[in-house]
């Protein structure tokens, strides 16, 4: 199954979200690969190391009415606009219902610093 294929039987509205999201992240993880853990109703980008948590960045996890972008080691990234949400150990969201909740400037900047974090850990 491809991810578009996945995304088919959710709204059109959060499809859309989940494309948008997408492009942004293989524009800004044109170095990782795109995952999709379909049980898991999440598409992820990370390393082509594994499929375990520490060789991914980021999943977008489609809803039925919003999207959560995630960080999977959210917990660590500088956040000052305090845009996260979450209270796991590790991980980090951004709870999406429209494009429009957050500027997209904010979103590249997350995925970037998470990017970051990422390859200084290899």
């Amino acid at each position: 199954m491809t991810t578009v294929e996945f995304l088919k039987s959710y709204d059109p509205k959060v499809q859309e979200i989940c494309l948008h999201l997408r492009e942004i992240a293989r524009e800004l993880l044109n170095d990782s690969e795109e995952i999709l853990f379909a049980g898991w109703k999440n598409f992820s980008y990370g390393t082509a190391d594994s499929r375990a948590d520490k060789d991914l960045i980021i999943y977008i996890a489609p809803f039925e009415e919003s999207i959560n972008l995630g960080f999977y080691r959210g917990a660590n990234l500088p956040d000052k606009k305090k845009l996260l949400k979450g209270t796991g150990k590790l991980l980090r969201h951004l709870k999406i219902k429209s494009m429009a909740d957050y500027d997209i400037s904010d979103i590249e900047q997350l995925i970037f610093e998470a990017k970051t974090k990422r390859q200084g850990t290899k």
